[in-house]
């Protein structure tokens, strides 16, 4: 009998926590198909909307809507709010629906990107993260075996809340076209798929772990690297020759992953944030007229300001930054920390063989020598160990060897 009664509690308290009622936070909130940022996208969900929770992986909810679609949300999208949804509000204007389709979102984001690049070109490939996932969970699960690492415990108080701005997205599929439309993408799908691990490796560790980062080498034979809003992370070939293993291009995409994540260098114009229409409004455009000529225009704005930003020199206070949490982020996933050292060392103190490739505009003499001095001081501080065995060189080397 008591066997009984504890089985019929047992299937009460299941069917309680199946059928817990969660409400999202966040003005945007991307349903996926798996518990990860690089599973497809099934559907945009604005903020306060009711969905029931079946499941739970991690930091990933299975839920099901009220139209009985089911797929995977984040914990970020039931975050309490710090006080900032006003501005969501008023950027969310004209009718609105409870739900916005994969077709719809990608329409509307590309459609202003062909606007803004105006000939749409970008070699022939589709850059959207409304496409297929560049990584399959098989492929990541793959790769992460070879990491051993400790447990992780929480994010330090210098990493900002993360939630994802609906015109972000068309803003940075703009200018990642832009980028693309000027330099050239490497078409060497290893390379490639290699770069995306490491950075959805890296992103597990962020506070946008859900954002869905996205990862492309550029065609360019300087060394450089880009970080655009919404989350799409240019490496040129010249910085895969500039490194010499995982580790310091890990360091490399960690960077660009933290300007993303801390917002460094995005100009919040109180224009855009009065009258650009966030995600239900884009969500509702068709394929045909893209946005609106107001929104269009107001948009154009927004992304150029944010291009000028990205291929101007970079605020030192910005970098120094940057730095400090990528090793952090190199830490949480597995990666030697003191990696970053070495790659800005042979940044600033090029040899002759590869002095060519590095761009003597990319930072003042002074102030790189600055900024590798602040690096050594939190190695030293934070006690990080140089670790040959978490640099992964001889993977390194199989991986981008055709394009180096």
């Amino acid at each position: 009998m008591r066997s009984i009664h504890t089985t019929l509690l047992t299937v009460i308290l299941t069917a309680s926590v199946a059928a817990q009622t969660l409400r999202t936070t966040q003005p945007t909130n991307y349903l996926r198909e798996g518990p990860a940022s690089y599973f497809q996208i099934i559907a945009s969900l604005p903020a306060s909307t009711d969905v029931n929770k079946v499941e739970q992986k991690g930091s990933w909810f299975k839920v099901k809507t009220d139209g009985n679609e089911t797929g995977w949300l984040s914990e970020n999208s039931f975050a309490p709010r710090d006080g900032t949804g006003g501005r969501d509000q008023r950027m969310l204007q004209g009718k609105t629906s409870s739900r916005a389709s994969r077709a719809e979102l990608a329409a509307a984001v590309k459609g202003f990107g062909d606007k803004y690049v105006q000939s749409g070109a970008d070699g022939g490939q589709e850059i959207s993260k409304f496409s297929e996932p560049v990584v399959t969970a098989q492929q990541m699960e793959e790769f992460e075996h070879s990491f051993s690492v400790e447990p992780f415990r929480g994010y330090m108080q210098v990493e900002r809340p993360f939630d994802i701005q609906f015109h972000e997205e068309a803003v940075g599929l703009g200018i990642a076209r832009r980028i693309i439309a000027e330099k050239g993408l490497v078409n060497d799908r290893t390379a490639t798929l290699y770069l995306n691990l490491i950075g959805n490796r890296l992103s597990k560790y962020t506070k946008a772990f859900d954002l869905g980062f996205r990862f492309y080498v550029l065609d360019d034979a300087k060394a450089g690297a880009f970080a655009v809003p919404g989350g799409y992370i240019f490496v040129t070939k010249g910085m895969l020759a500039a490194c010499a293993n995982e580790a310091e291009l890990a360091a490399v995409v960690a960077h660009e992953m933290v300007h993303v994540v801390q917002r460094h260098g995005v100009k919040e114009l109180k224009k855009s944030e009065a009258k650009i229409k966030s995600e239900s409004a884009f969500a509702e455009l068709e394929a045909e007229t893209g946005a609106g000529d107001a929104e269009e225009q107001e948009l154009e704005e927004y992304a150029n300001s944010v291009y000028q930003d990205l291929i101007a020199p970079r605020l030192l206070s910005y970098e120094k930054d940057a730095d400090a949490l990528t090793m952090v982020y190199l830490k949480r996933a597995g990666y030697d920390p003191t990696a970053l050292l070495s790659i800005l060392q042979r940044i600033h103190e090029p040899s002759a063989a590869t002095r060519e490739i590095f761009d003597d505009r990319y930072m003042k003499k002074d102030e790189m020598e600055e900024r590798i001095g602040n690096v050594r001081s939190l190695i030293k501080e934070e006690g990080y160990r140089a670790r040959a065995d978490r640099r992964f060189a001889d993977r390194y080397q199989r991986s981008i060897g055709s394009i180096r």
